[in-house]
């Protein structure tokens, strides 16, 4: 490709390296299919405690202009929250914003509440009823930390998600004192945290 135009598309949620192929593999199809580039990487940004801040994937262009459509309607169609970047790298410019979907993030209590909520936990069967709950394809990850575990849910209005998720939440053993944070990210507007009632 001569003299191409790197880009690096910034995620602001907790993903997996694994997990980027949700954004990686549908933008190399696109960039293949339109002969406007390519993905050539990605990281991610661990923040003190371990968990990820954000998660970049690195894309040569032979066309900045004309590739940029190509790759935020792709990546938007995918999932991206809202508040992603695309930034140039030799510079570091934001060249544009992008992404549709708002975060719920649950962070479930792993130390305060008892010891029998833990012994009997299905960890999996929990994740899948309030991924229903939250809506198809919503579950985007987690993070496990000293004292709690983080769950995160998009959809495109974390409000209605919580909505949705709250009852379940209120139901689960392990749902009690739950920290919800509704509009999660770095970029969200007016995020606002819950706490969930103890039984």
């Amino acid at each position: 490709m001569p003299n191409p135009h790197v880009i690096v598309a910034r995620f602001y949620e907790h993903i997996e390296p694994i997990d980027r192929g949700r954004y990686e593999d549908p933008l190399q199809a696109a960039l293949e299919q339109a002969n406007a580039g390519e993905v050539t990487g990605g990281g991610s940004q661990l923040n003190e405690l371990g968990g990820i801040d954000f998660a970049d994937v690195e894309i040569e262009v032979a066309n900045l202009d004309g590739a940029l459509q190509i790759v935020t309607e792709t990546l938007e169609k995918a999932g991206a929250p809202k508040g992603s970047e695309l930034i140039a790298a030799d510079d570091g410019r934001v060249l544009q914003t992008f992404g549709t979907q708002e975060c719920l993030a649950v962070y479930l209590d792993g130390i305060n509440l008892p010891d029998d909520v833990y012994a009997d936990l299905d960890f999996d069967a929990v994740v899948a009823e309030i991924g229903a709950a939250a809506g198809p394809d919503s579950y985007h990850g987690c993070a496990q930390g000293n004292e709690e575990t983080g769950l995160f849910f998009f959809g495109a209005n974390a409000e209605d998600v919580f909505a949705r998720v709250e009852p379940v939440l209120r139901r689960l053993p392990i749902g009690q004192n739950a920290r919800v944070v509704i509009g999660h990210g770095k970029n969200a507007q007016n995020p606002r945290e819950v706490r969930m009632p103890r039984r």
